[in-house]
């Protein structure tokens, strides 16, 4: 009775024990959502804070940066493309190459005969 007894007292503690944490790891997880949410708020009002006490001179720089960026974005995007039709390029010519090489190889068996 008394082994029974010790036996339901350390399974209620451990029950105990890994039910306290589950419930401080959801309160960690909650906090660590609202502080995320804080941090972003916080930042995005900053942002509209700078943005809000920029003059004529700063929103023409930065047109023109944008206008920079996009131009640059253009030119990746047209190297991008290049390079991958050069590598397809090659795809197709060592594939030509390898039959090529096959159909050589097997004139030289039939001359052999």
């Amino acid at each position: 009775m008394l082994t029974r007894l010790a036996l339901i007292l350390c399974f209620s503690f451990f029950m105990s024990a890994s039910m306290a944490t589950t419930v401080v790891e959801t309160e960690t997880k909650a906090n660590n959502e609202e502080l995320t949410q804080t941090v972003f708020e916080l930042e995005r009002s900053v942002a509209i804070l700078q943005l809000s006490k920029a003059s004529l001179d700063d929103y023409q720089i930065m047109s023109e940066k944008m206008a920079h960026i996009e131009s640059l974005e253009s030119r990746v995007d047209f190297f991008a493309v290049l390079t991958f039709l050069l590598c397809l390029a090659l795809v197709v010519l060592f594939v030509q190459v390898r039959n090529q090489h096959k159909r050589l190889s097997l004139l030289e068996l039939d001359s052999k005969m």
